[in-house]
């Protein structure tokens, strides 16, 4: 057990000696691909939006990027589920997914800057960028989640591992 517990320290300080540990303007300009990317979900323009809808739900994801003969043609995200959906329509099996998606979406490719992410997402108040590859084909999907991942990466110390934080309620995940 002691040995364990040696391991698991050594493990750490490892892990802690590889971190990044300076966050410069140099930063932003790595690819993408550095950034801890989701796997792609994608839907045939065809699909319903229920079938978004569901498909969002079985992966926990807050967008899927819709495809016409597998190159990227739209996305459908929650906030598009919320301000074009909910309230608005009832038949969400025969309600056709091009009807609320986001026609061409903004893409990037994964050698792509991380300022890039960060400034489209600011700019054009995105929460979601298909990543494509050179033929327009979905390989991945960037959030703002996994950006700020990759900022919070940089702090590891003063961010990830502050105690004594303020509770103001329950811990729960919203909508969870």
């Amino acid at each position: 057990m002691i040995d364990d517990i040696i391991d698991e320290e050594i493990r750490i300080m490892t892990e802690r000696d590889e971190e990044p540990t300076t966050l410069s303007s140099a930063t932003f300009k790595l690819p993408i691909n550095e950034l801890k990317l989701k796997p792609v979900i994608t839907l045939d323009v065809s699909a319903s939006l229920n079938d978004a809808i569901k498909l969002m739900q079985k992966n926990k994801f807050g967008s899927v990027i819709i495809t016409e003969s597998g190159k990227c043609t739209g996305i459908v995200t929650e906030r598009d589920i919320l301000l074009k959906v909910v309230g608005l329509i009832d038949d969400l099996t025969g309600t056709p997914i091009s009807k609320v998606m986001t026609k061409d979406p903004l893409r990037l490719m994964k050698d792509d800057k991380v300022a890039f992410v960060m400034h489209n997402m600011h700019v054009g108040d995105f929460r979601h960028i298909p990543i494509v590859n050179e033929n327009d084909e979905p390989i991945s999907i960037v959030s703002i989640k996994d950006v700020n991942g990759f900022i919070l990466d940089y702090f590891p110390e003063s961010v990830m591992n502050i105690c004594c934080t303020p509770y103001r309620g329950t811990s729960k995940r919203y909508g969870g």
